[in-house]
């Protein structure tokens, strides 16, 4: 009796559910409803995008009104031409065109070359600026128009006055080429003004054209 109680005991083991270790299936959890959720308060939506003002276009200034042709005054009537020398009381010393344009020639190069020698006195160069006074500024030069034609010296058709003037500032050239010449700075810079004098003299005095 006691050996078939056991062989049942064994059996019912055998049979009863997990006794050869396989397990029921598990249940699936049921998955909870999903609550609604609540709608957005207005405090939570986003501000709407506010527009900036467009400003206005500026108005365009209106154009100038024409000016009123009529009321424009006349423009003068235009001066007669006047001469250079309607106004200049400087005695005029007419002659041939030739000899004008030598003496005008000749004026031109006498102020090249007193600038040369103020230049040459201001370097210094007081035996220079004696060489330059003798032989573009001297008495040497005044015979200088005796070799042009007749009608291109000048010298025949200047007044006695003029002509003494002119003569008068050759010599004074002379005089200060000697100084200049010894190396004299100091003399020679004091008779500057006799090398302008004469010709200042001259030109206030007289006019060509």
């Amino acid at each position: 009796m006691k050996a078939a109680a056991v062989l049942l005991g064994l059996a019912w083991l055998a049979l009863a559910p997990g006794a050869l270790g396989a397990t029921p299936p598990a249940k699936k959890p049921v998955a909870a409803k999903k609550t609604a959720t609540p709608p957005k308060t207005a405090a939570a939506r986003k501000p709407a995008a506010v527009k900036k003002p467009v400003p206005a276009k500026k108005a365009l200034p209106a154009p100038p009104k024409p000016a009123d042709v009529t009321a424009r005054k006349p423009a003068p009537a235009p001066l007669p031409a006047v001469s250079d020398g309607a106004h200049d009381e400087r005695e005029l010393i007419k002659m041939p065109s030739p000899a004008r344009l030598a003496l005008r020639a000749e004026m031109r190069d006498r102020m090249a070359a007193l600038d040369a020698v103020l230049q040459r006195l201001n370097e210094g160069k007081v035996e220079e600026a004696g060489q330059i006074a003798q032989l573009r500024l001297g008495i040497a030069v005044w015979w200088n128009h005796t070799r042009l034609p007749a009608n291109a010296q000048p010298e025949p058709y200047m007044p006695p006055a003029m002509q003494t003037l002119a003569l008068d500032g050759y010599k004074a050239a002379s005089d200060f080429a000697t100084v200049a010449l010894t190396g004299d700075r100091h003399t020679a810079t004091a008779m500057l003004p006799q090398l302008t004098g004469s010709c200042t003299q001259c030109h206030q005095a007289y006019r060509i054209r």
